[in-house]
Parts: structure tokens; C-alpha cells; sequence
């Protein structure tokens, strides 16, 4: 590798550092809660954050594994493609303490496992094939009307509701593009465009949210390495999805995606949340009436994350700690109203720890 970790001494709570060259004292810097946080500064941030900090100088030293994983969960973006499954894979890494497979959970890790070079670009074409693979395997899924059995097969199949002939024929237009040895960004976004301006009008594309802004950004654009942020595709995909899915309907589809990603959001922090306080997980029904998480799915995913996670120690609080702020958290400073506002026993582990 071109860089490494620099010594785990050199590094303050709330910060990571790599060292690109050995013979140099000063390595660069990422702060781990600029996903949360937009600020460099530890004196604007909260009294969450500083609560977890002071968590962690009590540890002693991290081992790397540890720190890794630290890592990965700060590129954790809520509108990655692999979300909500990117929760599950940090709680499958932290559960062992083992930082096994790289995993690109969004653009706002500022950087780090890239220069550690994790993200090589073999592992992101990699990535980028098994994502179109399983669309497609949920689209067909879709078609066929089976059971659903994976996280993105549960969003798939949300986003496209109920079949219908006009949903059927769009489906089936758009699965031969997804061939992970030949599927290429520039007509993949060309038909899914096409197709939401075809089920939606020109419109839906202008100033709508995510995803549909995908198609206004840059790293969306064709190249010999594909797309610079690395999700684009998902992206693009979950777009037209949306789209489909609201043919001959009145709902925003920006409205669509942003319920899914909010009910996501308050299930996964029930779940972190009960794990941290020794407690079963509240189900996300009980508190509000849901499109995407039924009884059966809360339950579920409460289980899972409980069983990843396993039996509590202190690193491992404390990487949940800092799991539970940053999903909680992540793309707050937008400051708009969210399901999570109406619910503050999502996240009632930090109240019953922070100081009166």
C-alpha cells in the first residue's frame, strides 16, 4: 500500500490519520464525524459526540482492525445504494471485530480508505457488478412474484408496488441493460432518464431530491473507470425504480424515497439503540403507521442486528455508539423535519448516558 495508519498515539478521538510517506511526522487527517457534523472544529461538536470521544480515549489503544472499521462507518451515506444493508455490514464487522471485506457505504468518508487504497478500482468494478446482478435478480424476482428475501429485493419491490401491465413492459425494457460484463454508465443513465421523463414528464428531473438529482451529477457521466463516486449506478437504478413504480399515481417519487429511507432510518435505531441498552427492540410499527416496515421485517431486523452484534464490550459499545450517531445523524444539517423528530426512544441510550 502507498499509505498506512499512522500511530495510533498521534491520533485524537474523533479523528483517523494515514501517513503516505514513512519518513514524514505529519500524515493527513480525516475527521469521522463529518458525517454528521460539517465542521473540523471538536469545540462546535455535540455533547453526543463528545460523549463517544471520551468513550473512546478510555479504551487505550484501537487495534487496526478496529480502526478500520471505525473508518468504513464514515463514509456510511444514507442514500448509498447499499443502504439500509450497509447498517447490517458494519454490524457484521463489528460483532467479530474483524474488518473483512471493503465495502464503498457512500461519498462522505472524506477519503480515508481510498488512500489506504481499499477502494482500488478492481473492488469497485467488483462492487458494481454484484450491484447490477442483484437488481436484476430482484427485478425478476418482481416479475415473478416470489418471495422476497433480501434486503434489496424488499426495496425493489417497494418501490415498484403492486404489477400492473404499464409496470410490467418498463421492467422488461430495462432488465437487458443490466448485464454486469457489459452494462455501461452512459445508457444506463441514458434509458433510465428517458424512462422517468417517459412515466413522469421532463419535470420530475429538475430540482427533485435524490435520487434523481444523479442525473445532474457529474460523476455520473461515462469513462474508462466509471463513475467517480462509486454509486451512481445504484442511484441511477433506484431513480427509475421510483418512477416505475409510480406510474399512473399521484405520489412525488422523491417523497417515496425519502419515506423508505426515514422508516429505514427509525428501525435501524431502535434496533441500535435496544442493543446498547441490554433491551428488545421496540417495533417501528407500534410507534407509526409504516409503507416499508412491516411487523415481520422489525422484528427481523432488529434479530439480525442483535446477533451480529453479539455480547457486549467496551470497543464494542463504543464502535455502536458511534454507529447508532451516525445513522441517526447523517445528512441532519439539511435540517428538515424527519420521522426520527417524532421518536426520541429511538435514541434514548444517549439521554440516559449524557449528564442531566
Amino acid at each position: 500500500m502507498s499509505a498506512k495508519l499512522m500511530a495510533y498515539r498521534h491520533v485524537p478521538p474523533g479523528f483517523e490519520m494515514v501517513i503516505n510517506d514513512p519518513t514524514i511526522e505529519m500524515g493527513r487527517v480525516w475527521n469521522l464525524w463529518f458525517n454528521t457534523s460539517l465542521s473540523d472544529d471538536p469545540e462546535s461538536w455535540d455533547d453526543e459526540i463528545r460523549f463517544v470521544n471520551e468513550m473512546q480515549s478510555r479504551l487505550g489503544e484501537l487495534n487496526t482492525d478496529h480502526r478500520l472499521i471505525r473508518a468504513q462507518m464514515a463514509e456510511f451515506c444514507r442514500v448509498n445504494p447499499l443502504f439500509p444493508r450497509s447498517i447490517d455490514l458494519l454490524c457484521e464487522e463489528i460483532g467479530p471485530g474483524l474488518f473483512s471485506k471493503s465495502m464503498n457505504l457512500g461519498c462522505e468518508g472524506r477519503g480515508l480508505l481510498k488512500a489506504l487504497e481499499y477502494h482500488a478500482p478492481q473492488s469497485v468494478n467488483e462492487q458494481r457488478k454484484d450491484t447490477l446482478a442483484g437488481y436484476a435478480r430482484s427485478l425478476d424476482k418482481w416479475l415473478a412474484q416470489e418471495d422476497q428475501e433480501s434486503l434489496l429485493e424488499s426495496k425493489v419491490f417497494g418501490f415498484l408496488g403492486e404489477p400492473t401491465t404499464a409496470k410490467r413492459d418498463f421492467v422488461k425494457r430495462f432488465l437487458p441493460t443490466l448485464d454486469p460484463n457489459a452494462a455501461s454508465i452512459s445508457s444506463l443513465k441514458k434509458l433510465t432518464e428517458d424512462m422517468c421523463k417517459e412515466t413522469q414528464g421532463a419535470l420530475i428531473l429538475e430540482d427533485a431530491g435524490r435520487p434523481l438529482n444523479c442525473f445532474q451529477c457529474d460523476a455520473c457521466s461515462d469513462g474508462e473507470t466509471g463513475p467517480v463516486c462509486g454509486c451512481c449506478i445504484g442511484m441511477l437504478m433506484d431513480a427509475v425504480l421510483l418512477c416505475i413504480g409510480t406510474v399512473s399515481e399521484e405520489k412525488l417519487v422523491f417523497e417515496k424515497f425519502s419515506r423508505f429511507t426515514q422508516e429505514n432510518i427509525l428501525a435501524y435505531c431502535l434496533a441500535l439503540n435496544s442493543w446498547l441498552r441490554a433491551a428488545p427492540a421496540e417495533p417501528v410499527t407500534s410507534l407509526t403507521t409504516t409503507r416499508y416496515i412491516t411487523d415481520a421485517a422489525a422484528r427481523q431486523l432488529a434479530m439480525r442486528v442483535h446477533a451480529s452484534l453479539g455480547e457486549k464490550d467496551e470497543v464494542k459499545e463504543w464502535l455502536v455508539a458511534c454507529l447508532l450517531k451516525t445513522v441517526k445523524d447523517n445528512q441532519r444539517w439539511h435540517k428538515r423535519i424527519e420521522l426520527m423528530d417524532g421518536f426520541p426512544q429511538a435514541t434514548s441510550w444517549f439521554r440516559e448516558r449524557l449528564p442531566a
